[in-house]
């Protein structure tokens, strides 16, 4: 009996087979991009499954544990490697060439175009890895419980390795020299003079501007009701607006030696790498974890959504 992908026809007394080309079709792919702490809002159709676990330790063991087999967590984490790479490689050159204008508006001018920047980098990542490119965001998202632990965790350190990588690409362009004079593009604090600012005021400082930053994207594009009531492509743009604005508020406070709250960890230590100074990095890193735990408080008071059993199965 002859296949299906096969016809058979006869000539000159043969048997001659006639092969049928096996059709193909593209299935489009966003399952990296399929959690509930996405910037693609339009993809956030997953069901969290949880089997009954009798002990805190077998919950604790699930919770650590799930996910990691699945692939798309893991091509996701490499975006967010390359994206936070290229974001903090290019806002680095963007600052550097805003200094050099040396125009009296140029807190504006940094607001916007990182604020451009951001978005335009969600919008590019947010279909395969739900562009988060920040460990601030994606720490914020796992004590919402927007996140799966592997998830979070692979993407903590795509995002620190992506930076460091931007680090050597801006020493590696700029030079030893230029990188110092722009103190590698940005995120420093050098509290040597009395009229500069203290380690305290500056951890307070990060940790508020953080906590801010933080709460206005999860209204305005991670929580996953924004789509609802703003529609799904907004949010992107509405984030960049966000970062741009405070970006502008904190850029001229007027304190020697020091560059601002940071917004983004991964910057910062981009930055670090190629000046290779990592002198109150701390500060950018401690900061906007404090602020993620107070927002995690406040979030967690009105979360998006509730536990709802799918199965009674004893």
């Amino acid at each position: 009996m002859m296949s299906s992908s096969e016809k058979a026809v006869r000539s000159n007394g043969e048997l001659r087979q006639r092969r049928v080309p096996l059709r193909t079709t593209r299935k489009n792919e966003s399952d990296g991009a399929q959690f509930q702490g996405s910037f693609a809002a339009g993809t956030r159709q997953d069901q969290w499954i949880v089997e009954k676990e009798s002990g805190t330790w077998n919950a604790v063991h699930q919770y650590v544990t799930y996910g990691w087999n699945k692939k798309t967590i893991w091509k996701s984490a490499f975006i967010e490697f390359v994206g936070t790479a290229f974001l903090a490689y290019i806002t680095a050159m963007a600052g550097v060439t805003i200094v050099n204008f040396q125009s009296p508006y140029l807190p504006a001018y940094v607001g916007a175009i990182n604020g451009i920047y951001l978005s335009l980098f969600i919008y590019g990542t947010a279909a395969s890895s739900g562009g988060h490119l920040n460990p601030m965001i994606t720490f914020s998202t796992l004590l919402a419980g927007l996140i799966e632990f592997p998830r979070a965790v692979l993407y903590l350190l795509a995002q620190t390795g992506g930076a460091a990588l931007a680090g050597a690409m801006i020493r590696g362009c700029l030079g030893e020299a230029t990188t110092e004079k722009y103190h590698g593009g940005g995120c420093f604090l050098n509290n040597s003079r009395a009229d500069s600012l203290s380690n305290g005021q500056a951890f307070l400082l990060e940790t508020i501007f953080a906590l801010i930053c933080i709460f206005l994207a999860f209204g305005v594009g991670l929580d996953p009701r924004q789509a609802q009531l703003f529609g799904p492509s907004i949010g992107p743009a509405m984030v960049g607006i966000t970062v741009g604005v405070l970006i502008f508020t904190a850029a001229g406070l007027g304190f020697p030696g020091y560059s601002g709250p940071s917004f983004n960890p991964g910057r910062c230590l981009a930055y670090s790498v190629a000046r290779r100074d990592f002198e109150n990095q701390w500060i950018f890193w401690i900061g906007p974890a404090a602020g993620a735990f107070v927002h995690c408080a406040i979030y967690r008071t009105v979360p998006p959504f509730t536990l709802v059993r799918i199965s009674d199965e004893e």
